[in-house]
């Protein structure tokens, strides 16, 4: 087998790892994954899976890593110059939008109380936004909004995190409701926004 091949070999198995994982996480939550069980459903040694990952928390780690930065790169405005309520629009809807893409695996990371996956999902903490690059562009953002006269001047981390969490409950329940119509959850989402940014305007 040549280099590349074996380079491309070994990067399906550890895809098939994750993905595996991933699987786990949607189906019965974090707490399930193994890698017992993970070599169960490959039928592979559990020297194969240690061979990629040092223990179970090093796969969920890494599934953590790669659903973050899938939704950091998701809530970045799509053009430049923005103003501070757009950039809010856009950056809820986004994430939003691209949470409902793995909807059983983002509510069972996300409703998990593990310590370890706390320690990367937990936004409520004071000095959160210091941890946190998507909290910190929307902290960046309505401080923005403030200097510019758009929004009340108020702590803008608590600001924040008000957001986050109001957004987070409406995105919750579409999950768990699963029955909501394309058009009713636009509508919703939408004035969500609406009724958030009419409570921080100036």
């Amino acid at each position: 087998m040549t280099r590349s091949r074996q380079q491309k070999h070994s990067e399906e198995i550890k895809n098939s790892i994750i993905e595996i994982a991933r699987k786990i996480i949607a189906e019965e939550g974090p707490d399930a994954v193994s890698i017992r069980r993970i070599t169960k459903e490959m039928d592979y040694s559990p020297g194969i899976v240690y061979h990629y990952f040092d223990n179970k928390e090093d796969i969920l780690l890494h599934v953590l890593k790669e659903n973050y930065q899938r939704i950091l790169s998701s809530i970045k405005p799509s053009r430049q110059n923005c103003t501070p309520e757009e950039t809010i629009r856009s950056a809820v809807t986004n994430y939003i939008d691209n949470a409902l893409s793995f909807p059983l695996e983002y509510r069972s990371i996300m409703l998990s109380s593990s310590p370890d996956i706390l320690n990367f999902t937990s936004v409520l903490e004071k000095g959160i936004s210091e941890k946190r690059p998507a909290f910190m562009q929307l902290v960046a953002c309505i401080k923005r909004g403030i200097a510019e006269g758009v929004f009340v001047p108020d702590d803008a981390e608590l600001t924040a995190q008000a957001i986050w969490s109001a957004m987070f409950g409406l995105l919750i329940r579409i999950i768990i409701e699963g029955n909501i119509t394309p058009d009713h959850q636009k509508m919703l989402i939408s004035h969500q926004i609406e009724v958030l940014l009419r409570g921080i305007r100036l």
